[in-house]
């Protein structure tokens, strides 16, 4: 069995497409064809059903994918090992970035990583939704959680950044409806809110350090594109990232709510399925982008704050 044909087999079950399996390799989509033909008679087994054009996984290909993948990991280590400096890490990485407005900043981290490693490959999925990695093939995936714990016990977990929150609004709408002093005003009043990828919304906010409050309202969304949008048109309080909301109080478009109060901070993680079954091109990149979060003074303290509590 070639360990060049193995690649490819596993390639194509990584982006999904023999299309885009062609595209990294540089190959004929015939030529690649052939080879997983003659992978296939080789072990005497099927590992793709072929029907209409698409490629999906036979249950003897998902095995011998699950068993082969930790076997191409150890083999790319040990040839890394043995050729440093001159080896050059390679693969097809596959993210996912939740829609949020950071989404820019860690979009230009993975082109620098890119330029960094141009024999890596990268498809960025942008979703709310926690989808599960293994199943999808996902390699690395960024996450949200409030407090320094993630709820998926069945994940590694990075300690990756965070943000401080806090309640704003327009002037417009505080004119129409009073300026809230309390957590009991708060619930007298609109609250625009945020569905979690897991369908849970978030309604139970956190109010000072100790104090939490129900809030309710006509709207729930999960795009903070839309949540700004509503606020801006005067529909009601959203709770958002304090540099998001600074943004716009800097512009004189919103007014900050509950000064007094201690804001609330939510961190993010990059989360991956092992670390057993990490490839090189993944463990890379997530050395990379903790790194580069490291430089921001106060995400490196964080990351420190809370290292020990990675799952």
């Amino acid at each position: 069995m070639k360990t060049e044909d193995l690649k490819l087999f596993h390639q194509i079950v990584d982006t999904g497409s023999l299309n885009r399996a062609s595209e990294i390799f540089d190959l004929p989509k015939s030529n690649i064809s052939r080879r997983i033909k003659s992978l296939e008679e080789e072990l005497n087994i099927l590992l793709f059903h072929r029907q209409n054009r698409a490629l999906q996984l036979t249950e003897a290909g998902t095995k011998f994918y699950t068993k082969t993948k930790a076997m191409l990991i150890d083999l790319e280590a040990s040839i890394q090992e043995i050729t440093a400096p001159t080896y050059e890490v390679s693969g097809h990485l596959r993210i996912q970035l939740l829609p949020f407005p950071e989404i820019l900043d860690i979009g230009r981290m993975i082109f620098t990583f890119m330029d960094m490693y141009p024999k890596i490959s990268v498809e960025i999925i942008t979703s709310a939704e926690d989808k599960n990695m293994i199943e999808n093939h996902i390699d690395i995936a960024l996450r949200v959680a409030e407090g320094k714990t993630l709820e998926d016990s069945s994940l590694v977990a990075r300690p990756f950044k965070h943000a401080s929150f806090g309640f704003f609004c327009t002037q417009e709408y505080v004119e129409k409806h009073g300026m809230p002093q309390t957590a009991d005003d708060l619930r007298q009043l609109n609250v625009i809110r945020f569905r979690y990828p897991n369908g849970q919304i978030y309604g139970n906010l956190p109010f000072g350090k100790n104090e939490t409050v129900e809030v309710s309202g006509n709207l729930i969304m999960n795009s903070v594109s839309l949540i700004m949008e509503a606020c801006l048109q005067n529909r009601g309080i959203v709770f958002i990232p304090e540099d998001i909301g600074n943004y716009y109080l800097e512009r004189n478009m919103l007014i900050r709510l509950f000064e007094h109060i201690e804001p609330s901070i939510n961190y993010g993680w990059l989360v991956y399925p092992s670390r057993k079954n990490l490839t090189l091109a993944a463990r890379t990149f997530v050395e990379f982008i903790l790194a580069e979060v490291a430089k921001d003074p106060i995400c490196g303290r964080i990351n420190t704050d809370i290292r020990g509590m990675a799952i």
